[in-house]
């Protein structure tokens, strides 16, 4: 749950959400989201989820494997 910034309550009504990528090398992965007070109508924005981003292609082997020699 999320506390609104003004008077500290839990907000349930999520707005709208999206994601943004950040570092040199795009390694965390971040959701932000746009919430609405019900005590005090107040909108604001909150960190929802921070997680880090798993590069799949870096960790693949390259094509041809070393130990095979490929003849033209």
């Amino acid at each position: 749950m999320v506390r609104c910034s003004k008077c500290g309550s839990e907000v349930k009504n999520l707005i709208k959400t999206w994601t943004v990528t950040l570092g040199k090398e795009r390694k965390v992965k971040i959701t932000f989201g746009s919430f609405t007070c019900e005590k005090c109508s107040r909108k604001f924005k909150a960190l929802i989820k921070k997680e880090p981003v798993i590069d799949v292609y870096q960790k693949s082997e390259p094509f041809p494997p070393p130990s095979v020699k490929m003849i033209v």
